[in-house]
């Protein structure tokens, strides 16, 4: 919660390096801190993720998996709302992994 961003992106900066195969740009196991538009809130496996839309390219996205004490927190976000986020980023295939996210920021459109 306390770590520093290594990194300051926002969601599809970071797709579009993925699409154009710059596998270098980010390295695995950094803090990152993530700003995007929420495509889905969901719950699935009792695990609370935000997907954050990727641009252009509709196919990837942004998977944040947040930290348990920030269940109270999402509450007051829908999707198309904008939010940054905070985490580790773990790697991408076909979307972006970021694990153990917080909120840095409340909605930056309201």
């Amino acid at each position: 919660m306390e770590a520093k961003p290594e990194v300051y992106l926002n969601a599809e900066t970071l797709i579009s390096h993925f699409k154009n195969k710059d596998e270098n740009f980010l390295e695995a196991e950094k803090i990152v801190s993530i700003e995007g538009t929420i495509k889905e809130i969901n719950s699935l496996n009792n695990r609370m993720t935000i997907l954050l839309e990727g641009g252009v390219d509709e196919s990837a996205c942004v998977i944040c998996d947040m930290q348990t004490d920030q269940t109270k927190g999402l509450k007051k976000f829908k999707p198309k709302d904008t939010i940054r986020l905070k985490g580790v980023f773990k790697g991408f295939l076909k979307d972006a992994i970021f694990l153990n996210c917080v909120i840095s920021q409340r909605k930056i459109n309201e």
